[in-house]
């Protein structure tokens, strides 16, 4: 909350009462305050700024907007926000990550154990926390995302950052999301404190996570995880989306047991079974990637935009 000159607290407040309770227009009260019209909208905008005046939008019904409303009936979600879409992947990727802050915000209680992926848009999400204490809380990382390549997963830092804002504590999985056989990871995971993070994982009450579209510009190809000639492979496999570094085709079952194998953190089945898994994904190109999460009903609660939202009810 911005900190007010005592001498201009009162001015603010008065503008805001004006506006606000007694349905002033911006003329009137410029004219009865002796200040100019753009000099209102400035004390308006300060008071909203301040803290002074808070906008609550209140749906009586609560059931949302109409892409929202008809998303939860066809796939029968628990929850659903569906964002503006924007040109800009990091304007939309703000807007997916706020949603998602106050969707959770509305979900933690105490004793809340809270897993997490990585990516992009969690990051962005990072930056609309609001700090609060949830008593005896945990957080935890839901799958491996060291990267082979210099591209930063920020999978770390976002685990972490949840655990400061909420004053809980933060378990890490720094290892790659994917190894290179399946008895290298038996060997990684068998330690006893890796073993420990993963089943916090498992047993998290809310699990919150990006759905990718798998091809040559997914965030596994560029951290390196596979040369060209796999991904083509895996393409030819039926590969369409990855949720926790896992490649699924669009009936939502898995594209390749034998990497499977090899991938470190939950597993899609344990999504399932989940009171509250959380996938956010926006971007026209994510529609596919979406429709085969909802296929293998590997969430409950879904964040994304009006492109993909469309999308999916069949109006596009």
């Amino acid at each position: 909350m911005a900190q007010l000159a005592v001498d201009r607290k009162p001015l603010l407040l008065e503008a805001a009462r004006l506006y606000y309770e007694h349905n002033l227009n911006q003329a009137q009260i410029a004219q009865k305050l002796e200040v100019s019209r753009p000099g209102v909208s400035r004390l308006l905008q300060e008071a909203r700024d301040a803290g002074i005046v808070k906008i609550q939008i209140v749906d009586p019904s609560a059931a949302g907007t109409r892409l929202e409303s008809a998303l939860r009936e066809k796939y029968s979600l628990k929850h659903v926000v569906v964002v503006p879409s924007d040109p800009s992947d990091a304007i939309l990727k703000s807007r997916l990550g706020s949603a998602l802050i106050n969707l959770l915000d509305t979900m933690l209680i105490k004793n809340t154990t809270l897993g997490v992926s990585w990516g992009s848009t969690l990051q962005a999400a990072t930056m609309h926390l609001k700090p609060r204490t949830i008593e005896n809380m945990t957080v935890v990382q839901l799958n491996g995302g060291v990267s082979k390549a210099e591209l930063d997963t920020h999978a770390s830092e976002i685990a972490r950052r949840m655990g400061d804002n909420y004053h809980a504590i933060p378990y890490l999985l720094p290892l790659p999301a994917i190894v290179d056989t399946p008895e290298l990871k038996q060997a990684i995971t068998s330690d006893r404190h890796i073993a420990k993070t993963l089943k916090l994982a498992r047993e998290a009450d809310i699990a919150v996570f990006t759905i990718g579209a798998f091809g040559s510009k997914s965030v596994l190809v560029q951290a390196d995880y596979f040369e060209d000639a796999e991904v083509r492979a895996l393409m030819d496999q039926g590969a369409v989306a990855d949720i926790c570094s896992r490649l699924i085709k669009a009936d939502g079952s898995i594209c390749s047991p034998e990497l499977d194998d090899r991938t470190i953190g939950i597993e899609l089945e344990e999504l399932k079974v989940k009171p509250n898994a959380i996938a956010v994904a926006g971007g026209a190109d994510k529609a596919m990637a979406v429709k085969a999460g909802l296929a293998g009903g590997y969430f409950h609660s879904l964040i994304t935009d009006e492109a993909v939202a469309t999308t999916l009810l069949g109006e596009d």
